[in-house]
């Protein structure tokens, strides 16, 4: 890659590339291929500073490619995003909280039909069975 004016970031990208190139030299824990640490596996580590002694990042050379307009702008982008989910995420958080509402007035709803049905039920079960001691007494009356 090369720098050019529309690329402020094109040096970082490079020493990134070369970085990545090399991931078992900038680890910060020293397991190159898989190992874990200490165990004796290919890949463990003897020297736990060997990573941060070997890494081949120059933070200079890194720096003075990137452009601080750059930096700004891309900050004012970020918080825009950032304003938008926030913006979002309570949006989010209003509908779960309205459908949590629903919920339980429908279930309040249920409940005092259940109750209303229970107690109809009740009812006419009593006045059936006034009627029919009613209409017993009246039987036994006339005889």
């Amino acid at each position: 890659m090369s720098k050019s004016a529309n690329e402020p970031w094109a040096g970082w990208a490079e020493q990134m590339q070369k970085w990545m190139a090399t991931p078992g030299a900038s680890n910060p824990f020293g397991v190159a291929s898989g190992g874990m640490p200490g165990s004796g596996m290919p890949g463990g580590f003897a020297n736990p500073f060997a990573a941060f002694t070997s890494a081949p990042l120059d933070p200079q050379s890194i720096m003075k490619s990137i452009d601080p307009e750059e930096i700004d702008r891309r900050i004012k982008d970020m918080r825009a995003v950032e304003g938008w989910l926030k913006l979002s995420l309570s949006t989010l958080e209003m509908s779960i909280k309205t459908m949590e509402m629903q919920r339980d007035a429908y279930a309040s709803l249920r409940s005092m039909g259940e109750s209303a049905t229970k107690a109809a039920t009740a009812s006419s079960n009593f006045a059936k069975s006034a009627a029919k001691r009613a209409s017993q007494k009246r039987a036994s009356s006339r005889k």
